[in-house]
């Protein structure tokens, strides 16, 4: 037991909560770490949100983890902001330090990190689909690692115009423009694309469900990503398998993202295995 006179204490606000399996998740982290620290959620809505980092500072909570509708609307309860949560506007995960909020964006880390363990990425041609907030956030990470090329594919490309030109103005990336998506013509991807990152909700929930996308062109060295983690054996995931592509499903994501913002709080390295077998019994996958 700690001697403290106040226990050290993390939270999950967001606004629905209910099914979020963090909690759980980093509960289970702290304990496999023998950390005496406590993860609480509160549902929180957008009118809330200033008020509810008010009582994190003053109750001097280590750390916040944001879900929707929060992660593009804290910025300015903010004093600190890492270069991808500032360039993409998504921030997911709070630390405090000695009462500032410092904000940051892990779910473009964790991706770009399980990138680079599946094969280089530096000068490389990356494919996103979709342009909402997690396209963004791994955009931006992406953009400020070193790729080569982005390419959005999104159904309302013009949705991406801000976003091509935040992330050529404000990043190294040198190429980076917009491609439709529709379900009349099946988005063909270039044999030279190094990284496929659905980014869209397409297969939540639905694992037979399918995105209007062809991987005919694509290598067996071409890693696909996929962000929808329940089920994590997505249709995308599985065609990638069939033909042999390296692949990082949702579960692994929502856990490494997870993860870094364990670590970022407590200094202490997270156990990912303690961290995937309580997602799993949570989900009941």
């Amino acid at each position: 037991m700690s001697n403290q006179p106040q226990q050290d204490v993390c939270c999950l606000m967001g606004e629905p909560v209910a099914g979020n399996p963090t909690q759980y998740m980093l509960e289970q982290a702290f304990e496999a770490a023998r950390l005496d620290w406590r993860f609480l959620t509160f549902e929180v809505s957008a009118l809330e949100i200033e008020g509810a980092l008010r009582g994190a500072r003053i109750f001097d909570f280590h750390g916040v983890m944001l879900a929707p509708p929060h992660r593009s609307k804290v910025q300015p309860y903010l004093e600190e902001l890492g270069d991808a949560a500032r360039i993409s506007g998504q921030v997911n995960c709070i630390q405090q330090i000695d009462g500032k909020l410092h904000g940051y964006n892990t779910e473009g880390r964790a991706l770009r990190q399980l990138l680079e363990q599946a094969g280089a990425l530096q000068d490389a041609r990356v494919t996103i689909l979709g342009a909402g907030r997690l396209a963004r956030a791994i955009g931006a990470e992406l953009a400020l690692m070193g790729v080569g090329e982005l390419v959005f594919a999104c159904r309302q490309p013009e949705s991406a115009d801000t976003l091509v030109k935040t992330l050529l103005d404000e990043t190294p990336l040198k190429n980076c423009r917009v491609e439709p998506l529709t379900d009349e013509t099946p988005l063909v991807l270039d044999a030279e694309c190094q990284a496929v990152v659905n980014a869209t909700p397409v297969g939540s929930n639905d694992p037979s469900e399918r995105l209007p996308v062809s991987l005919d062109q694509l290598t067996k060295s071409t890693i696909v990503a996929d962000v929808v983690y329940n089920p994590p054996d997505t249709c995308l995931i599985r065609t990638a398998a069939s033909r042999e592509c390296p692949t990082i499903d949702g579960l692994t994501l929502l856990i490494e993202q997870a993860a870094l913002a364990f670590e970022i709080w407590t200094g202490a390295m997270a156990n990912r295995q303690v961290m995937r077998e309580a997602v799993e019994e949570f989900l009941v996958l």
